[in-house]
């Protein structure tokens, strides 16, 4: 027992990324790209929760959760089916400082609580800046999901998807420029427009034809990749924005 309980002590304490299987028939309206870690957006009801701060610390965004007084911080993207419960505006920066403005959320929350919206009962998504604080009671975390990869080319992902749950605006072409990635269609497929990206490009197409189509992906440092869309089907093109050299 005791030999045991020491292997078991002498374990290094590391995180491990398990990946749960879920079956999806709808597109969700925010996730990230399992592949690429791309933040997708195909509704204009979402906050992206990029942390930021810059060298100097006198400008900064984020976002916070607030519950019985506290604020922890988050990141992600969220949607937001509803608009805010309320927010603060201003022309001037309202603090240059972020712990300052952690004081000012704080005391916000406390008056709304005094006006009768008993917001400390509640757990809240706070979107801030040095200018604004949007405060969200009805918000819906985006997921990292790993749809299908049906092809790549160095960093580019072309990912199979389920239907979309909303029409968005489309044009029809038979070629995308992606950084240094060139895809070129045999057939004109589709091309939603109104899908937002952070972190790199997302593009999202769909094979309209009775046919298969074939889109063949070229580039000067990965050479020449073909892959097969399917009829009918919906596939998300993902690359993450590059560090240093474009690949």
């Amino acid at each position: 027992m005791e030999e045991q309980e020491e292997l078991i002590k002498g374990m290094n304490t590391y995180n491990v990324i398990a990946i749960s299987e879920h079956i999806y028939n709808r597109l969700p309206k925010v996730f990230i790209e399992g592949n690429t870690l791309v933040k997708v957006a195909v509704t204009s009801d979402f906050v992206n929760c990029a942390s930021y701060r810059s060298h100097s610390g006198m400008t900064f965004e984020g976002c916070v959760i607030y519950q019985n007084g506290e604020l922890e911080g988050t990141k992600g993207i969220y949607y937001v089916p509803a608009s805010s419960v309320f927010s603060i505006i201003t022309r001037r920066k309202m603090t240059r400082d972020l712990d300052e403005m952690m004081e000012i959320i704080k005391d916000a929350m406390q008056s709304r609580a005094v006006q009768g919206l008993e917001l400390n009962k509640m757990r809240l998504l706070i979107k801030y800046d040095n200018y604004s604080v949007a405060v969200y009671d009805k918000y819906i975390k985006g997921k990292v999901l790993k749809f299908p990869l049906k092809g790549e080319q160095g960093h580019l992902k072309i990912i199979q998807v389920p239907r979309l749950s909303d029409l968005l605006l489309y044009e029809k072409v038979t070629q995308l420029v992606i950084y240094n990635h060139t895809i070129t269609f045999e057939k004109e497929v589709v091309r939603f427009n109104n899908v937002t990206a952070f972190g790199g490009v997302a593009e999202l197409i769909y094979n309209n034809n009775d046919d298969v189509v074939t889109a063949k992906l070229t580039s000067p440092d990965h050479g020449e990749v073909t892959v097969t869309l399917g009829v009918h089907e919906l596939y998300l093109v993902a690359h993450p924005r590059p560090r240093r050299t474009v690949d």
